[in-house]
């Protein structure tokens, strides 16, 4: 099958931390948002993979195809923020009537993706049961399983089965045809095209659509849920074995788990629980707990909490 990911937003709720690098090539527990979607994506991304970028997308370019140079990769620039939908649209010259995976690249998802292929369903999406599903979209199903209706930020917390935004279509050129439709009829919501009005069109033309529990589903679009991801991460599999270690031979204090890079420079620190330092970073006399502190920068005389740290920016004192 092949991917299509979509990496076009301007990341404005991560801004300042946005401003000179696009939100996909974020640091989070030792890699980037879009290295942990590929990573979680390798069983499905042996053929084709299509990233749709925008702002700063010559960054993500060079960061996909220095770290990931055996996938086989196109790029496609949405210069106009029109939307989900029309950034899929523009991946039309490489997508036939095989099929397809559309991912969005705000949020990193474990799931079962080598089993897609649900007998008798045209398309399956993956979805979870959330509290409050108000800002995102629904699927609403009948008695055999099979999606009836999608809203996009319902109004009420009725329906539950909130759509993750990884989905399988059986048929490419069906799902780019639901589309055109969309964009031909000027089917809009705040000047955008949403991909749930192209899955509505496929609902009406008989498709059969499926759901798929996920496993997990971690959040990258705010600075909130990205500090909580790495949280996550980090207790999971992705915090350093040696920390402990290292911190006992290099003068400093370690609170498990917390990811530490081999060319991290620390002295007379205390880090973790939950810190993830990158390369290059230098620190001296602080406290950096919560936090995620980006290549080069320098942190000194200080005690961070739930910080977020550019690259080669310095914190000093307090």
């Amino acid at each position: 099958m092949k991917v299509i990911i979509l990496l076009a937003g301007f990341g404005k709720r991560m801004r300042p931390y946005t401003w000179s690098r696009p939100k996909p090539i974020l640091k989070v527990a030792g890699n980037t948002v879009v290295g942990h979607i590929l990573d979680r994506m390798e069983e499905i991304t042996t053929e084709e993979v299509i990233f749709v970028v925008g702002y700063k997308g010559d960054q993500i370019e060079a960061w996909i195809r220095e770290n990931y140079p055996h996938l086989d990769t196109h790029f496609v620039v949405q210069d106009e923020p029109l939307g989900q939908a029309h950034a899929v649209w523009l991946c039309r010259d490489y997508i036939d009537d095989g099929d397809v995976v559309v991912a969005f690249g705000d949020g990193i998802i474990e799931a079962d993706y080598a089993n897609f292929d649900i007998p008798g369903a045209d398309a399956v999406l993956l979805v979870k049961e959330i509290e409050d599903p108000r800002r995102f979209g629904v699927a609403v199903l009948n008695d055999s399983g099979f999606v009836t209706e999608l809203i996009e930020k319902p109004p009420t917390k009725e329906h539950k089965l909130t759509i993750a935004g990884i989905n399988w279509f059986r048929n490419g050129q069906q799902l780019f045809e639901a589309i055109e439709t969309i964009i031909d009829e000027g089917r809009q919501t705040l000047g955008e095209y949403f991909m749930v009005d192209a899955y509505q069109v496929l609902l009406e033309r008989g498709a059969k659509i499926r759901t798929m529990l996920l496993r997990q589903w971690a959040d990258a679009g705010t600075p909130q849920a990205i500090l909580s991801t790495n949280a996550r991460l980090l207790s999971s599999r992705y915090a350093s074995e040696d920390a402990l270690e290292r911190g006992y031979s290099d003068g400093f204090t370690v609170v498990p788990p917390v990811f530490i890079h081999p060319d991290a420079d620390i002295e007379a620190a205390v880090i973790g629980p939950f810190a993830s330092i990158d390369k290059d970073v230098r620190i001296r006399n602080a406290v950096v707990r919560n936090s995620i502190i980006d290549p080069g920068a320098t942190i000194e005389d200080c005690i961070l909490d739930q910080a977020l740290v550019g690259e080669n920016a310095k914190v000093s004192g307090r």
